[in-house]
């Protein structure tokens, strides 16, 4: 089977989950599936000034990446739209030479190319939607209403939503089907940590943006008794950034709490891992979320988990099995589970992972979620 993805965001570096996403997706239909991939991303400048502008072949020449377009920084609006021109023709050329099975664009804005060879060659296509930002928040505006259209207002052969929130909202699609995310069990269990931080430590690893609700945990944190957190050994570690970490550094210092917050900026891979494990408990305060991966990324650490009860955190955290969830903006609620956290011993939480890590096994490897995708491909082509 011949299949074309598109994403709009590929290296450098993968670390949002709809990369990773996309990056288990093609390595594993080729290994897996036997399947030919044609990755369509475009040309960028990262950070550093590094270019990415060469074309890739990857597993045995089963795995190409081409770089389309000018080569422009990513969060650059009118190079992002027109790039969607160059995707276009240049899939439109690929998929007349390649004929391909499955066109599979992954949101937002892969959906324009797709859209028009589907209406110019008929390919099936695909639509994967990771999230749903301006509409989860209530937002007004443009920019809510164009993401709204792109989800909603244009049809597909097949929408795949990470979560189940995609039924929130009237769509003109009726072949939608969950795709939860998944993990790479054996690539956490085979870094190994011999010993866990001292005393209690929460760990947060994501974006550090409003949606992620950081301001007011910290908030939170400064009313909880100093005396206390020091006698358990508290420590929060923060992984990554994003635009309020300043605002958020500024809090920490404001509110005396220096001695318990760690900024760890951004950590990538087996470093990442052993970041998870040396941790007492995953903590995810958001005020909206689809399907986060970095739950079950947590569980395959073998932590248990504290999150807002949001997107899909309902079909995975359980109350007193395998972490809590509280109510989406309710400080007060999250602080109090937080100090019945430091007032128990860390041995009568530690074996909270224990009822759900066979569940990510069985259920949410990537293997297993890849096959699923795959199965849907043979029923549209069928």
């Amino acid at each position: 089977m011949k299949i074309a993805i598109l994403i709009d965001w590929w290296n450098p570096p993968v670390f949002w989950w709809w990369q990773v996403h996309v990056q288990y997706l093609s390595d594993l239909l080729v290994k897996n599936h036997d399947c030919k991939v044609d990755l369509f991303v475009r040309k960028l400048i990262w950070d550093d000034n590094k270019a990415y502008a060469k074309d890739e072949t990857h597993l045995w020449w089963k795995l190409r990446i081409f770089r389309i377009g000018p080569m422009t920084r990513f969060f650059n609006t009118f190079w992002r739209i027109t790039s969607l021109a160059f995707t276009t023709f240049f899939l439109f050329y690929k998929s007349l030479r390649e004929n391909y099975d499955i066109i599979h664009a992954h949101a937002y804005v892969s959906w324009f190319p797709a859209k028009i060879v589907w209406f110019l060659l008929r390919i099936p296509v695909i639509y994967t939607v990771h999230g749903t930002m301006w509409l989860d928040a209530h937002r007004k505006g443009i920019l809510a209403k164009i993401e709204r259209w792109l989800i909603c207002g244009i049809k597909y052969d097949l929408e795949l939503s990470v979560s189940h929130r995609i039924f929130d909202y009237k769509n003109v699609n009726k072949n939608i089907m969950v795709m939860h995310n998944g993990v790479d069990v054996q690539k956490f269990e085979s870094v190994s940590v011999n010993t866990k931080y001292p005393g209690i430590n929460f760990l947060y690893v994501g974006r550090v943006d409003r949606q992620k609700w950081h301001k007011y945990l910290i908030e939170w944190l400064g009313m909880i008794d100093k005396s206390l957190l020091r006698e358990r050994w508290f420590m929060f570690n923060f992984v990554w950034d994003g635009e309020l970490l300043p605002e958020i550094k500024e809090m920490t210092h404001r509110l005396g709490l220096d001695d318990f917050i760690r900024f760890k900026w951004k950590i990538f891979w087996d470093e990442l891992i052993e970041e998870y494990k040396k941790n007492t408990i995953f903590i995810l305060p958001s005020l909206a979320e689809w399907q986060p991966l970095t739950v079950l990324e947590a569980f395959a650490s073998k932590l248990p988990v504290i999150a807002t009860d949001v997107g899909d955190n309902t079909y995975f955290i359980k109350n007193d099995e395998n972490g809590y969830l509280v109510p989406s903006a309710d400080a007060k609620a999250l602080k109090n589970v937080v100090e019945k956290f430091l007032h128990l011993p860390i041995s009568s939480y530690q074996h909270m992972w224990n009822n759900w890590y066979d569940l990510i096994v069985n259920n949410y490897t990537w293997d297993i979620v890849v096959g699923k995708i795959y199965e849907q491909y043979l029923s549209l082509i069928k």
